[in-house]
Parts: structure tokens; sequence; C-alpha cells
């Protein structure tokens, strides 16, 4: 290509950079004119990349305007800055009883098992919980190894240490200029965050959006509701939408969620997926052991497919013995894991009924869409439904993966 012509093709790629158009070719080489290709190609690998920041820190100030629900937020959080910021797990702990005490509110990771699950709670003498509630800045832990060494005692280091974390960037959530929780970003790497000042200022935009929309949860909290009001609101609230005998979703319950869910996957272009879930010949344990020792055997079942779940995965109660999970955000894989962690979970451990001890499995169907077209309660319903069948056909105490090829939009 003639000087002349590399100079101009700078110069356009140059005025499409300015336009936020980044896909332009750009002309390198050796000599100078070349040179000065490779560099504006770096800049604007770069500039693509803010762009790409800015744009994900925006959708996450629209989420806290118009959502205030702090776990769909934060499920956003995850799916949406893997490419900006590094982490294996992210953590939200707010701070509790006038601070004397450190809650895990909040987690999602890439890895299984979670020793730091959701409800741990840890005294705020632990050496760890001090250390990150004196400082009013972010605090980096390089290398998780030689602080467990000279904080052996600390059951926070030992829990992170425990899941392979190596090294911590830990944000303080202030409201009121005080501090309210902390957002972790948890790397199995050491020294992830050592000197990337982009990163650390990534995390704390992060940190700020959480910190507003937890602050306006509860203002929102204190002036429309006092303590009777919460109380008397939750019990309705528990009446109209859960199951009165094993506390879970009813029916209209966990449609609703679905429904919700869905609405969402389509404005932020993600997928959902739902497991339909049957316990296998329970009519033989009714007519075995008694409808006494079947209800007992449902409320267990509800228990364990409850304690089971992660924190954006919703039990309900689909009717008689059936159950439905929703699993949103997903991926395939993680839908599958999540439908295999339901079905051992019930059939680990024999269930006690009527001073009977039962063994009890169930199958699970499982349905999932990433595209908007088949993001439809109906349809992924019906396929959840064929793929229940086909666990039932092939033996019962299995998990069957809907055909995604025969996914069509119901007319």
């Amino acid at each position: 290509m003639k000087k002349n012509n590399r100079i101009r093709a700078l110069l356009k790629a140059a005025e499409a950079m300015s336009q936020g158009d980044f896909t332009s070719d750009i002309p390198t080489g050796n000599d100078e004119i070349g040179q000065l290709g490779k560099s504006l190609e770096k800049l604007s690998g770069y500039l693509q990349k803010q762009l790409e920041r800015s744009q994900s820190l925006y959708k996450i100030m629209v989420e806290c305007n118009h959502n205030l629900h702090l776990i769909d937020v934060l499920n956003h959080i995850y799916e949406s800055f893997q490419d900006h910021l590094p982490y294996d797990r992210i953590s939200l702990a707010l701070l509790e009883n006038d601070g004397n005490k450190l809650k895990l509110h909040w987690s999602r990771a890439k890895y299984d098992p979670l020793i730091l699950n959701i409800g741990l709670t840890i005294p705020a003498s632990d050496h760890s919980v001090l250390a990150i509630t004196n400082p009013r800045e972010m605090l980096v832990i390089d290398d998780l190894n030689s602080y467990l060494e000279k904080h052996s005692k600390s059951r926070l280091t030992q829990a992170i240490f425990s899941e392979g974390i190596r090294s911590c960037l830990i944000c303080p959530l202030l409201a009121g200029g005080k501090p309210i929780g902390f957002i972790f970003f948890s790397s199995r790497d050491k020294s992830v965050y050592k000197d990337l000042h982009s990163h650390q200022d990534l995390a704390l935009q992060i940190a700020s959006q959480i910190s507003v929309l937890i602050e306006k949860n509860q203002l929102y909290q204190g002036v429309k509701l006092n303590k009777q009001l919460k109380a008397q609101k939750k019990s309705l609230e528990q009446r109209v939408t859960h199951d009165a005998l094993t506390g879970l979703f009813n029916r209209p319950g966990i449609f609703d969620i679905l429904h919700k869910q869905i609405q969402r996957a389509k404005r932020g272009g993600y997928g959902i997926a739902i497991i339909m879930i049957d316990i296998d010949h329970f009519k033989a344990i009714n007519d075995t052991y008694g409808h006494l020792a079947g209800d007992a055997v449902l409320c267990e079942i509800a228990n364990r497919l409850t304690q089971s779940a992660r924190s954006h995965e919703y039990i309900g109660r689909y009717g008689g013995e059936e159950f439905l999970a929703i699993i949103s955000p997903y991926n395939q894989d993680g839908a599958l894991r999540a439908a295999e962690r339901f079905r051992n979970a019930v059939a680990c451990k024999e269930i006690k009924a009527n001073e009977t001890f039962v063994s009890v499995t169930i199958s699970l169907g499982v349905a999932i869409s990433a595209e908007a077209k088949t993001l439809d309660e109906k349809l992924l319903l019906k396929k959840a439904d064929e793929a229940l069948y086909q666990a039932k056909h092939k033996g019962r105490n299995r998990v069957e993966l809907a055909d995604n090829t025969m996914i069509e939009k119901i007319s």
C-alpha cells in the first residue's frame, strides 16, 4: 500500500474511533507509518475495552435505578464483568448487629464446592474482619497463603483459602459515610490485583453502585414499613405465594417468578433454564406408608431441594409430587450440574416418615433457551415435561436434557 494511501487509512481509522467504531482495518508495518499503525491499533483495543466497561457500568446504574432486587443486580455484575476484572468468585457480606458481625449474603463462583456459604456469619473480633472494617479504602491481599501464616486463627481467611483462593480485592460499601459491608473479588491465582489500578478503579465503581442500591433499599424499607407492617406483609405474601405444606413457592408464585425472569432475560440478552422434577413411585409411597408419610416425604424433599439451591435458583411446587426449578442466568453445563445436584440431594439419604426410613429418588427434565424467540413459558414447560418423561422412561432417578433442536416458537 502506498504511503499516502496508508496515511489516509490511518486517518479514516482514527475518525471512526472518534465515532465509537473500532472495526476499521488499520495498516501496520515496520516503518514509521507502520509503527504508528501498531500504536493506533493498540489504542483502538484499549478504547474499545473502556467503552465496553462503561456500557457495563451504565447497565448497573440502570438496574439500580429500576430494580430494588439486590440479588438480580449482583448476578448481572457477575455475568457482565468477567472480561474486565479477574475473578473466580464474587461475594457480598454485610455488617449486622451494629457492626458486631459480618454475614455473607450472596456469592457466586466458577467452581464447586463452596466452603464459605451464604448465611455464614463471622464475629467482628475475627482478625480478618477487623482488617477490612477499619480502613475505608479497598484492601488487596496478593498472597493469601502468606496472609494466613500471619493470621492462622482467622475463620474467614481459612474458609477462603480452603476453596483455593489465593488473592483478594476487598472493597468497602459505604452508606452515609459509614461502612455497611464489603464486596469481595477473589481469584485462585496469586497477585492478580497487584498494581492493577484500572481493575481497582472498576471494582470501586461497582462497589459504589451496590452501596447506593443497598442504601436505597434501607431508606425504602424505613420509610414504607415499620416492623409490624413488615411482619404482616411477609405473612400475607407467604400465604399468597407459598405452598402451605412444603413452604416452597406455590404454582402461582413460581409461575410469577418464571414470567419475570423470562422478561428480564429478554431485556438482558441471556437465557434461562427450567427443571421439571417428579418424585419416583410416589403413589406407591402413599399406598404403602400412608398419606401422612407421603406428606413427610414431600416436605423433606422440598427442604433438600431448597438447601441445595444456589442464590440464583428458584424452587416451587408445581403440583402434587412435582416441583419446578428456575435457573437464571444460566449456562447449559451449570443447568445440568444444578439438576444433578438436586437429584443427588434427594437420593443420597433415606427419608424418615412415620418412624420408617424410605428410599426416595427423583427424575428431572431440563429445558434451556438462550434466544428471545424460544423464551416462552409454555414452550419451556412443554420441553421440560417431555425431558422428564424421557427420564422416567429410561429408568428414573436420572436427569434428561430437552433436545434444543426441536424447540420452535409456539403459535
